[in-house]
């Protein structure tokens, strides 16, 4: 289980959007197992509607960073998680494929 952060700039996070940020962050380490935790900050009354800003902590000490912006609250949070699920999917598997050229390597 990961720890998700969340912080509201200029917009009040409602429980019901507590709720749907955990539901939709809260599997995230599937894609990555040494996900440490998740921060989620949403931004209220931009031009474009919502924005949606995650920072993901791994354990190695690098941060991965996302963004999303719509009109709808939701979707925002809809596409800033599938933008995290993208990133964390593509450094797994480059950290997979470095590790099976290490083992080439020493076979």
């Amino acid at each position: 289980m990961i720890a998700i952060h969340i912080s509201g700039i200029h917009c009040h996070v409602s429980d019901r959007t507590r709720a749907y940020i955990h539901d939709k962050f809260g599997d995230l380490d599937r894609y990555h197992a040494r996900l440490h935790a998740v921060h989620v900050t949403i931004h209220g009354g931009e031009r474009e509607g919502y924005r949606a800003d995650t920072v993901m902590h791994l354990h190695s000490g690098k941060e991965v960073v996302a963004h999303a912006a719509d009109k709808s609250l939701f979707a925002a949070i809809d596409g800033a998680a599938g933008k995290s699920a993208s990133q964390l999917r593509k450094i797994h598997e480059r950290e997979r494929d470095v590790h099976r050229s290490h083992a080439e390597i020493a076979v």
